[in-house]
Formats: C-alpha cells, structure tokens, sequence
C-alpha cells in the first residue's frame, strides 16, 4: 500500500517549469517527497516506477539480529542482538522502470537491486552482543549515505538490550549491557547512536531515543530518552519543541510529541521525529514502564515483590525498556519493552524465579532482547526485527 502525503501541490509540476525534467547532471530532488511505498515484510518484490516520476529516494535497512536465552543461574545472561545496517540514496529512473526489491528476514540482508544494500545484524551468542550490520550505495546515487546498526548490549548476569538500526540520523545506538547483578536488564539502543541505559544494579535501563541514552540509575526505575534530551533518573528525556519526558509511577506515563499531520514513514525521511521518552515504572501491582513518543525510548521497569513488569515500547526509532526483577519478585509475568522501527529491544531477566521470559521484539531492523531467569529454565531472547524497504516519489520529477 502507497502512503500519500497531505501537501501535494508539486504534483504535475516538472522542475524549473519544463514537461520533463532536465538531464542528471542538473536534475534537483521535489521540495517535499509527496508518496510513500514501504516494504515491512521479509520478501521479493518487483516495484514499478509510476508515470511522470524520474528519481526516487530509498531506504534501506537490514534485519535486526536475535537477541539469548541466558542459562537460567545467577552466573549467566543473555546479550542482546545487533541492529542492521542501512544505505540511502536518490535513483534516477523513467517511468515504467521496474526495480527488485529484497526485504531480509531477522538478521537478512535487504536491497534495492544492485543499487542499496543493508546487511543484518548478526545473533547475540550467549552474554555476547551481536554485531550491527553494514550498508553500502552504489556511486551512482546522489546524496548517498550509509550508516552501520548499533552492537546488542553484552554482560555476564542479567540481561541486555538489543542495538538499533542504523538511520539517516547515522550509527545505531547500541543496547544497553546487564550489570553485575542478577536483576539488572538493559535497554533497547535508538536511533542516532542513543544507547540502551544499563542499569548499575537491578532493575530495567531505558530505551535510548535518537541521539539521546535511555536512563541507568541505581534506583532501578529508568526513563527512555528522548528527542532533545536523555532519559533523567526514573523521568524520560524530553523531546523537541518543548514536549516533556513522560513520568515515573506505578506504571510510567507515555512520551508525547508535537503535532504533525504526516504519517511516520515522512516523519522518518524528513527527520521530524520530536517525541519524548517514556517514565520508568515500578512499586505498584503492576510496573511497566511508559511507552516512548515518536523517537523517544521506552521506560524501563522494576516491578516489586509479586509484581508483574514489562519494559516500555519504543516510538519510531526508540528502544525497549529493560525490565529487571530482583531477588523479592515471584511475578511469572514480565518481558522487555518492543523496540519501535527500528529500535532494539528491551532485555528482561528475573533473579528469583523460572518464569518463561521474553526479550523484547525488535522493530524493523532493530536487535531482538536478551532474556535470563536465575533460578531455572524457561527464558526466550526477543527476535530480531524485519528488514525493510522504503521508496519515495513526487509526480513530476
């Protein structure tokens, strides 16, 4: 399905006023991308270039990598996986032109025939992160760019989360590591090197927003980062234009970001994304941690004795929240917070109990959570997300 954007007045307008526009050596971009067609599912497509369209821009991004099971005792963890690599340029076509699109599986390789290419990031092993993948343009594009996935967080107890994919706004961020205690889970990496928070003991790290690291407090209760700032003890980092950090509760509240009347795959190659990070969580029946805004990182968790507790969802480009349990939690529930596209996942480890934990999900592109439980078997490491394709056009160029 083509996504349309609102602002659609270059249609039918060829560039400097001529019916087509001029030849490469002088050929410019429209003022705004008008149409979107993402390729989100791993697959082999064929796109066709529309009529009276002569450059497209692409995105490319590799699979994410998946994220351990730890071995179920205090002694082991599990790392998280990497984010996948990303490639972009502006392709001069004809109408009629048809293309070959590839979207990787988890930890696959996407690309745009010859043209772009991500590789995925590659599988945690054990408490080891996985590396993030790489991305390659051919010479021929114009205003090329490439950028590598972030490493999955590693450690020797616990949990970690998972890296980002890489992005126009460059390197992933990297997952968030788990530390020296038994409960301690680190955060899902954002966009633009914005680090998952690891935690010095237990509890959960924030998700990293673009630019910005999620939380890691002693407290155990972390906020995502956001857009504009870094996720502040158990409060997320605040995003653009004045939206403030979601805050800390017994379920933390969620980023909020400014208005905008474009869909999030315009937001992305506009770079528009401005939402804040969610609010840690912790101390009530149920801690789960707030989800994060646009952009922002999810907040991270500690739920209390007989709590439930999952890690915050990232927005666009955010991380999961890590969720860690201490040694007083007997909760049979709890998992690391989703990364969002292209986001890593929250890990999510419990120091009491066999629980059946799940890591985290990473987004499109984005390194799966690690998970671990410290007194039996049972934990599952969060998949690694889709690769994904994204072309845009605007009729007339």
């Amino acid at each position: 399905m083509a996504f349309g954007n609102e602002n659609r007045s270059s249609l039918n307008k060829g560039t400097y006023g001529t019916p087509l526009p001029p030849n490469t050596s002088t050929r410019v971009a429209p003022p705004k991308w008008a149409n979107c067609q993402p390729y989100v599912t791993n697959g082999s497509y064929t796109y066709t270039v529309p009529l009276n369209v002569y450059q497209l821009a692409i995105m490319v991004f590799g699979g994410g990598g998946n994220g351990t099971a730890g071995g179920g005792s205090a002694s082991s963890s599990g790392g998280g996986g990497g984010g996948g690599g990303f490639a972009y340029g502006i392709l001069d076509v004809v109408p009629g032109q048809q293309l070959a699109v590839t979207v990787g599986s988890g930890g696959g390789t996407s690309s745009l025939g010859t043209f772009l290419t991500a590789t995925g990031g590659s599988n945690a092993s054990s408490g080891t992160g996985g590396a993030g993948g790489t991305g390659t343009a051919d010479a021929s594009l114009r205003g090329a760019f490439t950028a590598s996935g972030g490493t999955g967080g590693s450690g020797t107890r616990g949990a970690c989360g998972g890296g980002a994919s890489g992005s126009l706004y460059g390197t992933g961020g990297n997952g968030g590591g788990s530390s020296t205690a038994a409960g301690g889970a680190g955060g899902g990496g954002g966009w633009g090197g914005g680090n998952g928070g690891t935690p010095p003991s237990n509890g959960g790290g924030g998700g990293g927003g673009i630019g910005f690291a999620g939380a890691a407090v002693s407290a155990g209760i972390c906020g995502g980062g956001g857009t504009a700032s870094a996720g502040i003890g158990p409060v997320g980092g605040n995003g653009l234009y004045g939206s403030a950090g979601g805050a800390t509760g017994s379920t933390g509240s969620a980023g909020t970001g400014g208005p905008s009347l474009d869909s999030f795959y315009f937001r992305i190659i506009n770079q528009t994304l401005d939402g804040s990070g969610g609010g840690g969580g912790g101390g009530g029946s149920t801690s789960n941690g707030g989800s994060g805004g646009l952009g922002g990182g999810g907040g991270g968790t500690q739920p209390g004795t007989s709590c439930n507790g999952f890690g915050g969802n990232g927005g666009i480009g955010g991380g999961g929240g890590g969720s860690g349990m201490s040694s007083g939690n007997t909760t049979d529930n709890g998992g690391g917070g989703q990364g969002g596209f292209g986001g890593g996942g929250g890990g999510v480890t419990n120091a009491a109990n066999s629980s059946p934990l799940t890591g985290g999900a990473g987004g499109n592109g984005g390194g799966g959570g690690g998970a671990n439980n410290n007194n039996g078997s049972g934990p599952t490491g969060g998949s690694g997300g889709k690769g994904a394709v994204l072309i845009y056009w605007t009729e007339g160029y």
